[in-house]
């Protein structure tokens, strides 16, 4: 695994100028991970690569999972608290001084290991998209109006990218309201803001669930279909990280959404159901928590 990066960066190669990547500085193994690869809207492109990569490589420091060095891994490789298209040397330099280290003890102790944890991390994302079956689907921009023939097949056609169409769009917006969630528990946002936004997640949640299963109904497993064997879990896994439920927590959602396309209906129907709330919101609640309470060592 670590392997990989050290041939991508036999001198720390990509370190020279950081980021935005440049062409020269980017060995084909970076370019040849499958999450770079996956996020290009040109896969056959080198430049869309090149733009992809940034892409993966921004996420990768923006979570950096060593909260000790994290502020200095984005400053090593140009973003804040460093700037970009300043020199090695400065970066450095403001990479040490994010973590309070002496210059040279940072460049030979802490700086391998950065680069190391972020080899990690980059492979880690491609071993993520080994096992994705499926991508959404690309789109171009419309040369006019579509006008469909008079023909069974073409209609069938259609309606399935319909369908599917939907599935991808209740995907990206419960995906929209995790990130949020996410972010509102790194920033520390209040209980009742943290709350209000665990509703919303948990209607998108219901509404995807319930997309995913009428989509199944129509196009099973092996039949015409563009999910290949995806069962519903699996597509709703698509959109994020959420919390365990049990079965009748998952029913009790996915009927709300199905009766209540609105929020305030999804939330009038749930509003007895406090257990269910408790489960869905604490993970981000406790993660809240966590972040106050590490927060001094951390900076």
């Amino acid at each position: 695994m670590v392997q990989v990066c050290k041939r991508a960066h036999p001198s720390q190669v990509l370190l020279r100028k950081g980021l935005p990547t440049v062409p020269d500085e980017v060995s084909p193994q970076l370019l040849g991970l499958r999450g770079v690869a996956a996020r290009a809207a040109d896969p056959s492109d080198h430049s869309s690569l090149l733009a992809a990569l940034d892409v993966v490589l921004k996420a990768a420091l923006a979570r950096f999972d060593d909260s000790r060095y994290s502020r200095s891994a984005r400053a090593l490789f140009g973003l804040p608290p460093g700037e970009a298209g300043t020199t090695l040397t400065a970066r450095r330099e403001a990479a040490a001084r994010a973590c309070g280290n002496e210059v040279h003890h940072f460049r030979k102790r802490v700086e391998p290991r950065l680069i190391e944890r972020l080899a990690w991390m980059l492979q880690r994302d491609a071993e993520q998209f080994r096992g994705t079956r499926a991508l959404a689907p690309r789109l171009a921009p419309a040369e006019g109006q579509s006008r469909l023939p008079n023909d069974v097949f073409a209609w069938e056609l259609t309606e399935h990218e319909e369908h599917l169409s939907r599935v991808w769009a209740a995907v990206y917006a419960l995906r929209a309201e995790l990130l949020t969630m996410d972010r509102m528990a790194s920033m520390e946002e209040g209980f009742q803001a943290i709350t209000r936004q665990a509703v919303t997640a948990a209607w998108r949640y219901g509404l995807l669930r319930s997309e995913a299963e009428r989509y199944r109904e129509v196009y099973p497993p092996g039949s015409f279909g563009a999910l290949g064997e995806l069962s519903v879990d699996d597509i709703v896994d698509l959109a994020g990280w959420t919390p365990p439920m049990r079965d009748e927590q998952l029913s009790l959602l996915v009927l709300a959404a199905a009766e209540n396309p609105d929020r305030d209906g999804f939330t009038s129907s749930l509003r007895a159901e406090v257990e269910l709330g408790e489960a869905w919101s604490q993970p981000w609640l406790d993660r809240r928590t966590k972040n106050e309470e590490g927060h001094d060592t951390d900076n």
